[in-house]
């Protein structure tokens, strides 16, 4: 994807990859693992009007969570470099994914389980925690 992204799109596109964890879920339930990726100049948990620059969703299980899931994020950012420290937001929601394929306008709902990682300059992968929930 990385070299798909640099040979197409150039330097306003870049890969993050990221590893999601997850303990402690119904071990029969489905999720929509929501994972976004935003300029670090957004904090840590961004506000509802901020838009990602890399955003994916995809159907998980509690074991797949609880083994890793590896996911593949394309940032596309709009003539900009990329921002020296994105932050990588990661959240779980019951269910299956939507029609939206990315997952770009999702926003994690009070009370979802989600976790959050800067990722370094130079860093091509983060590892990312579901262990807080969101407004409680």
């Amino acid at each position: 994807m990385a070299l798909l992204a640099a040979t197409t799109l150039g330097d306003v596109a870049g890969t993050v990859h990221a590893e999601v964890r997850a303990d402690g879920l119904a071990p029969r339930g489905a999720y929509r693992l929501v994972v976004q990726s935003y300029d670090a100049r957004y904090g840590t948990v961004p506000g509802p009007d901020e838009r990602p620059v890399g955003s994916v969703q995809r159907a998980v299980t509690a074991d797949e969570l609880r083994e890793g899931v590896h996911v593949d994020l394309l940032e596309l950012r709009a003539g900009e470099a990329p921002t020296a420290s994105p932050v990588i937001v990661a959240w779980i929601e019951a269910g299956q994914p939507d029609l939206e394929f990315d997952g770009r306008t999702a926003r994690p709902a009070r009370g979802s389980v989600y976790g959050v990682a800067k990722r370094g300059a130079g860093q091509g992968s983060v590892s990312i925690s579901l262990n807080r929930k969101l407004g409680v």
